[in-house]
């Protein structure tokens, strides 16, 4: 009677081991794990405005939050123009205490109270608003007005400087700086700095925007430290604009 042949010691040759294809499945998990990970960590945002700096107080925390201090200046026409008076509320609302503010030391004092005041927000137009005043790229209203025309606050591009300013007669555009760097752009968006010089001229196009004369000096002391923010590549002036 004939027999059938012996099965071969192992199996098909051709099938796959289960021993070798564990290590690939495993394998294969751990790539997919990592590159899980990679991708969720690539698409998460970077920081809400309100995380970053200047920060406010977190209360779930305790954790303090930014003081910084920005040197601010005006010139109208050649005329640096007085600081902007004190406020700690919102023009137009005592009741609301706010966070960018000034003593009148020619500084802004940006401390920010909540996080709508923090990070991105934290900018020139939001203290501006607070003042009760406004800052666009083509024009600006301020606190008050030149020497020769203290009730003239406002300032548009194309508008000629008044007698009895440097600049009399003289068509002016509004132009800003930063540290002594030309800028562009609305100064309204400019997100405020730690120690940064921040100037604004409206005058005649042609010669730089010097920096603002508060810098020379310390900002009033409110509880915090209070360096001067001028460098010797940013030294105010008395000249014009």
């Amino acid at each position: 009677m004939a027999t059938a042949d012996p099965p071969v010691a192992g199996g098909d040759p051709d099938a796959p081991s289960p021993r070798r294809a564990w290590p690939w499945f495993y394998g294969t998990l751990v790539l997919v794990i990592v590159l899980a990970i990679i991708g969720s960590t690539l698409l998460r945002p970077s920081g809400t405005p309100a995380q970053q700096p200047p920060r406010a107080p977190d209360p779930k925390t305790g954790a303090p939050g930014d003081h910084w201090y920005t040197a601010f200046g005006v010139n109208i026409c050649g005329e640096w123009l007085p600081n902007p008076p004190t406020f700690e509320t919102a023009a137009g609302n005592q009741n609301v205490r706010v966070g960018l503010n000034t003593h009148g030391d020619g500084y802004v004092h940006v401390h920010p109270d909540d996080p709508s005041e923090a990070g991105n927000h934290a900018t020139l137009g939001l203290f501006f608003s607070y003042g009760g005043w406004q800052v666009t790229s083509s024009s600006i209203e301020a606190w008050t007005g030149p020497t020769a025309d203290l009730t003239k606050r406002s300032w548009r591009n194309g508008e000629a400087c008044p007698d009895g300013t440097p600049d009399a007669l003289e068509v002016g555009r509004l132009r800003w700086s930063v540290d002594c760097k030309a800028m562009h752009g609305d100064p309204a968006g400019y997100k405020l700095g730690d120690h940064d010089v921040v100037s604004i001229a409206f005058g005649p196009v042609g010669s730089p925007v010097p920096a603002a004369p508060s810098s020379a000096s310390p900002p009033a002391y409110d509880g915090f430290a209070s360096p001067a923010a001028a460098t010797s590549a940013c030294q105010p002036t008395s000249a014009s604009s």
